[in-house]
Parts: structure tokens; sequence; C-alpha cells
């Protein structure tokens, strides 16, 4: 991964957008009525023809207008009151290039060209040839966020479907009533002719201070694509590391499959593939190496499948490409290389999701059972229900991502590079495999998802059932006070009915009959109030 340079944040400029220190988020307007900030960051058009197209768009496509908006400042509208004073930021986020094209041979290996430039990008595209002779290429451009040139340039080359982009470059899971940046959702029907599909996802890292996971949500904020790491609330104090964190961030990949008009049929690919934080570490290992293991005999060790970003997992899929098979089998121009990469690779950080959010929810389980161990840590159980209300919010989230991408985007996938999906029969499709981990998944997490509600069930009747028992307890000490205090009335009486006698020196024996009337007087007293008042039910112990 290229290093990203950004100049040194200077106060502000550390804010996270949508988050309270940001402020107002519709200081750039709203989806009713465009601000006149807006004004503060439009550029020339005709130095971005594609940009151009967008904003003739953007008045029947609306969602564009936010792509336009995010062309021009270079990324996020959101960060501009911050950017606009620093040029040197908004110029560096505008060029910056991370891409690798894969170019598929029908004679070698797959090569790559590692572009790290907006001139280089450039220069690469004017460059594309292929002579009549020559089979029809096919290339594959993995992308690592965005920016302003990379848009402008492979949109225009390869004339893009603004909305591809569009998809890419924010995330939410819903959206406010005023929000700018909202999108409908597609119509299926329409969506079966596009070039193109996204799969959502999320990726879980670990962290092992607040401080780790404090620079990493600042090194989110230097993408251009808006991502953040956001805290799962789930640290176990029992064995969890004290101060870790784990992190849940949700992601995106859009690929997009079609023809270079200006190469002769040639099949150009295009993956957006999300940045990665570079503080903290994949939780565990991170996802399978699904890769075969190789034979004993040989001599050289096997590439890495697993790299630190997702960028740099992806690519290496896919050079490894046929996995299972044996490569002189598979034909050059397997299209599959184009997508099953990216395919695999999001379905096995899923895997690991699930097992996550698996461990979590058997700790809580844990607790419940045995709440003398886990509790004497600290651990109380309204701190098992404020976990809980993590999953219950983020698993059906995680469901409908899943959902929509067997319904989809590997329907999408396989229409687009020409691979059947699977039928009843058909065991070696392309996705045949692939598409039974991800029904796993899913019925992975509608498990998960059962297993929540029971527990909340559950954790609900243990905090009603501890509210009764310290009310109980409360209760019984009032009932204790109450007898203490009684036992001053018989001996207030008598000690008032003597004090009548003015004369001390005639009390001498005096004392004598008041212990003799008041004791037995308050013995009778507490023998009326104990059967009266009854005693607390002792507490079944667990």
């Amino acid at each position: 991964m290229v290093a990203i340079n950004v100049p040194p944040a200077h106060g502000s400029r550390r804010i996270i957008p949508h988050t309270p220190e940001a402020g107002d988020p519709y200081f750039i307007g709203s989806c009713y009525e465009r601000s006149t900030v807006a004004r503060e960051w439009e550029v020339e058009d005709t130095k971005l023809p594609y940009l151009t197209f967008v904003k003739s768009l953007s008045d029947s496509w609306k969602p564009l207008r936010h792509l336009a908006d995010w062309i021009e400042v270079g990324t996020t509208p959101l960060r501009w009151k911050d950017m606009k004073a620093v040029p040197k930021e908004r110029k560096e986020r505008t060029h910056r290039t991370n891409v690798t094209m894969v170019e598929f041979s029908h004679t070698d290996h797959p090569r790559t060209l590692p572009i790290r430039s907006a001139k280089a990008l450039k220069e690469t595209l004017a460059n594309l040839s292929s002579t009549p002779s020559e089979q029809p290429s096919m290339r594959l451009f993995l992308v690592e966020d965005l920016s302003q040139q990379v848009v402008e340039q492979l949109g225009s080359r390869f004339d893009v479907d603004p909305l591809f982009f569009r998809e890419q470059i924010a995330d939410y899971s819903w959206y406010n009533t005023r929000d700018p940046w909202a999108m409908a959702p597609n119509l299926l029907a329409a969506m079966k002719h596009r070039q193109w599909f996204r799969i959502r996802n999320v990726r879980l890292r670990y962290f092992t201070s607040d401080e780790s996971f404090q620079r990493a949500r600042d090194e989110s904020n230097t993408f251009n694509v808006l991502r953040r790491p956001d805290d799962d609330d789930n640290h176990w104090l029992y064995l969890d590391a004290p101060g870790s964190i784990v992190t849940i961030t949700r992601t995106r990949t859009t690929v997009w499959v079609g023809k270079d008009k200006a190469n002769a049929n040639g099949t150009v690919a295009i993956a957006l593939i999300d940045p990665t934080v570079q503080e903290g570490s994949p939780l565990w290992y991170g996802h399978t190496n699904w890769l075969p293991t190789p034979n004993s005999q040989l001599s050289a060790s096997p590439k890495a499948l697993l790299h630190d970003t997702l960028f740099e997992t992806i690519k290496e899929a896919t050079l490894s490409y046929p996995w299972f098979d044996d490569p002189s089998l598979v034909s050059p121009s397997d299209q599959g290389a184009l997508v099953l990469p990216t395919v695999y690779t999001l379905c096995a950080e899923w895997l690991v999701v699930c097992d996550y959010v698996k461990a979590r929810l058997g700790q809580i389980e844990w607790e419940l059972e045995k709440p003398n161990r886990f509790r004497s840590k600290g651990d109380i159980i309204d701190n098992s229900l404020h976990r809980l209300h993590t999953w219950r919010r983020v698993l059906p989230v995680f469901r409908e991502m899943v959902t929509e991408t067997l319904e989809q985007a590997l329907p999408a996938a396989a229409r687009l590079t020409s691979l059947s999906l699977p039928h009843d029969n058909a065991e070696n499709d392309a996705f045949a495999d692939i598409i039974a981990d991800y029904r796993r998944v899913l019925n992975a997490l509608n498990e998960l998802q059962a297993r929540v509600d029971r527990l909340t069930s559950v954790v609900t009747s243990e905090i009603s059932i501890e509210d009764s028992r310290r009310g109980l307890q409360e209760n019984h000490n009032l009932a204790r006070l109450t007898w203490l205090a009684t036992t001053f009335i018989p001996l207030t009486f008598v000690s008032g009915l003597f004090s009548m006698q003015n004369d001390i020196s005639t009390m001498k024996t005096t004392f004598g009959w008041y212990f003799a009337a008041a004791l037995p007087l308050t013995l009778i007293i507490l023998v009326v109030a104990g059967k009266a008042g009854g005693h607390p039910a002792p507490a079944s112990s667990r």
C-alpha cells in the first residue's frame, strides 16, 4: 500500500465528519436546498469532461449531485470547512492514485503494473492497445480509495456509469430526512441491466489501547471515501486485555465489467476497494487462507495470500487464480479472475465476523450461567444488556448485506463475466462453492440474531429479578429500622410519665420502677410488631 501523505493536521482538521465535534453537517446544504458554500469548491468544468457529464445528469439522477460535489472537493464535502484553508491537502487528495493494472496474457502469467500518480495513470490509459491479430485483451484495474483524477480518467476512458463511483464514495446504513447524500433504493429490474455490482461487508480490527484506536480514526479521516472504524462496545473485563478495543468498519467493494471500445473488444474490469488503516491488527490472524497447502516437496515458499491491506490481499488472490485447478487447463480468458478473488476474500471476512459475534454472545451466556465468578470482576448484568444492544442493532444490517450479495451482487457478477450460476446438477460451476459459503454466512447470522433475541429476554428477566431482590432487601432493612424505632416508644412513654415528678430526691426507687415497667412493655411491643410485620423470605441462591 502506498503511504497517504497528507499535511499534518491542525486543530479542527482532526475532526471526523458525523461526530459531535464536527458541528452541523448541513452547512453544505440539504437534499431540498443547496447551500451557497458550494460555490467555493466549484472548479472549471472544461478541465474535467467527466465531471461535466456527471453534472449534466444530476438533474435527472439526483444522487449524482453529491458525486459532482465530491469530485470538485476531492473528498466528502463535509471536510470542506477544514480543507479550504489548506490548498496543499486538497491537491494531494484530488491527485491521489493507488492503482494496479493486472493484464491477463494468453501465453504467460498475469502481469501487474503499479500506478502511483495521476500522470502515470493517464499515460497508461493512453498506451492501451492490441493489434487485430491478437486475442481480445483482458485487464483488471484494482483501485484503492478514490480521487478526483482517478474518477475522471477511468470514467471518461471507459465510459463508466457515474452511479458506479457514486456507490463507493460513502457508506450509510440509514439516512436522515435532510441528507443531501441520500440514495433511494434501486429497482431490481433496472439493476439487472447494469454493468457493475457492489458487495457490502464489515471488517474487524483489534487495537491494544484507546490511544491506538483514536489514531486509527484519525487515519481513516485521511481517506477520500467516507469510512470510519467504530468501537463495538463489547470489551470483556474477565479475559480481554485492559483497554483493548475491537472495531467494526462498514466496507464496500464495487466492481464494473465492460468492454474497452477503443481496444478491439477487450474486456476491462474496475474494482474499487476500500483503504485499510495501518494502525492496529486484523482480529486473530485475519481471514482464512483458502489456497490449497503446497506439496511438501516444493522448494520455494509460496507467496502469502493475506496482506496488511484489503487491496493487496485481493491483488494477490487475483494473481494466484485459479486456486484449485491446473492453470494449464483453465482458459486464459476466464473472466472469473475479474470477480471471484474479490467475492472469495469478502466471504472469508464474513466468516471471521460470524465467529467473533458468536464468541461475544457465548461470553454473555457464560456470565449468566456463572454470575458469582464473572460479576465479581466488576461486571454487572446491566453491562451484559448494553453489549447485547450492539448486536441487536448491527446484526439486521449484517443480514441485509449478505442477502443483498446473494440476491443481487453474485447474479450480476455471473452475468457480467458470462459465468453460469449453479444449478441442481452443476457442481463444478464457478460460483457454486462460494454461493454455498455465503448461504452458510447468512444462516449463521440468522442463528445469531435468534440467539440475541433469546439472550435479551433472559438478561431482561435477570435484571427484573435483581431489581426485585434489591427491593426486597431494602424493604427488609426498612423493617429493621422500624422495629428499632418501635423500641423507643415504651421507653419514651415511661420516661415522660416519670418526668412529671419534680422532686429528684424522691426518685431513688423510681428508676427501679422505670425498668420494671418499661422493659416488659418493650418486649410486648416487639412481639406484637414482629407478628404484624412478618419476616422476609430468604433469597434463594443461584
